[in-house]
């Protein structure tokens, strides 16, 4: 509204400018080699009575009605500016999520899904570390609904710009050698930041993805009931039941936490072979793969015999490492990978714009102050560093 005021002024000042030069013009033309009158420069002029009164008048309301314009016009365009700002980064945001769709949906959602949906499966030749054969598997994708709840932005980028090693993540963007340049990579982040999903489905997802775990490890723990449906249900209602006032059984269960792919536990990085189920593929490649170790040392460093309590002194002191993730550069525990390479996800707080800097000036995202919520309460996270802290996984 006030840019259109604007311009409607604009156009009236401009308008008048051209009329009156264009009627002094073809008034100028008639006098042109005229004969019969009195040149301009030998007419008498207007007497001073004229000129004091009605063309100073006139000139002066002619000054005054420009000041007005100018008085008005100047503040009215410059208190549409905010406003104009604004409404160019929401016209470039939303430029940049529909680019960032259709790149997506071209070459991440076959293995991913939708963004907010529950992770996928893709199939994938598993190598070892000298690049021989061992399988084909079924690599469970995690969901991306939460992404930037866990990791920052560019800690996100740099897995689109580099992959991740010994997964079927390749990298994509130009940094790493992939076809992506960086405004895709750009535009892509943004389409991921406007499909997060909100606190209080995020919190339902990790409810969901215990009762899961709870049946996964009853299946386990009593195979004989695989084919009777309710007594799973049953069994697996009292262990969830059983986990709420049992701090251990409750860390079990949120660090293999299946839900949504696994981005909601530990499991997925500490477990070697939970993405591709390696217990299952023990005896048919004649023990080339190994079996699942919980908390073994995957992507992440193992956690067993001990390596826990040794790198963190106290509880506390690793329940805070959980809750906030690593960051790059920032050194956290007592040795080993103490230096923050900020792999390690933020479980206790949202961390999405840990690392904007001077972006929050120019862009409109702050996603972080409009979800204010990590993946885990501060309850589940005494829970799952109880769990790791426990005689299960630092037994020596």
């Amino acid at each position: 509204m006030v840019r259109n005021v604007g311009l409607v002024i604009a156009a009236i000042a401009i308008g008048g400018f051209v009329i009156y030069w264009l009627f002094n013009w073809l008034a100028g033309r008639k006098e042109i080699g005229a004969e019969l009158h009195t040149p301009p420069n030998r007419r008498t002029g207007d007497s001073d009575e004229k000129l004091e009164t009605r063309r100073l008048d006139v000139g002066l309301a002619t000054g005054l009605f420009s000041l007005i314009i100018i008085g008005i016009a100047l503040p009215l365009y410059w208190l549409g500016e905010p406003g104009r700002q604004e409404g160019r980064i929401v016209r470039d945001d939303s430029h940049a999520v529909e680019q960032g769709r259709h790149l997506y949906e071209e070459r991440c959602a076959s293995c991913h899904g939708t963004v907010n949906g529950p992770g996928g499966q893709v199939n994938h030749v598993l190598l070892d570390n000298n690049s021989t054969y061992l399988a084909n598997v079924s690599w469970q994708v995690p969901s991306l609904s939460a992404v930037l709840y866990r990791f920052s932005e560019s800690e996100v980028r740099y897995v689109l710009d580099y992959g991740r090693p010994n997964t079927p993540m390749a990298a994509w963007g130009g940094p790493g050698g992939g076809p992506f340049t960086t405004q895709q990579v750009d535009d892509i982040l943004a389409y991921i930041e406007s499909e997060q999903i909100l606190p209080a489905e995020l919190r339902d997802r990790v409810s969901t993805g215990i009762i899961a775990t709870a049946r996964q490890k009853v299946l386990k723990e009593n195979p004989e009931l695989s084919e009777d449906i309710d007594a799973i249900e049953r069994a697996t209602t009292e262990m969830v039941e059983q986990a709420a006032t049992n701090q251990v059984l409750m860390g079990e269960l949120l660090f293999n936490n299946v839900g949504d792919g696994g981005v909601f536990g530990c499991a997925r990085c500490h477990t070697p072979g939970w993405s591709y189920k390696a217990d299952s593929l023990v005896e048919s490649t004649g023990g080339l793969i190994g079996p699942e170790i919980v908390g073994g040392g995957a992507f992440g460093p193992s956690l067993r015999n001990g390596a826990v309590t040794r790198q963190f002194d106290t509880a506390l002191e690793q329940a805070i490492f959980v809750g906030a993730g690593s960051e790059n550069g920032v050194k956290y525990g007592n040795f080993g990978q103490g230096d923050g390479g900020g792999q390690m996800p933020s479980f206790g707080k949202c961390v999405g714009d840990r690392d904007a800097g001077d972006r929050d000036r120019i862009k409109r995202h702050n996603f972080c102050l409009s979800h204010n919520a990590g993946i885990l309460t501060q309850e589940q996270l005494n829970a799952v560093v109880a769990y790791e802290r426990s005689e299960s996984l630092n037994s020596k």
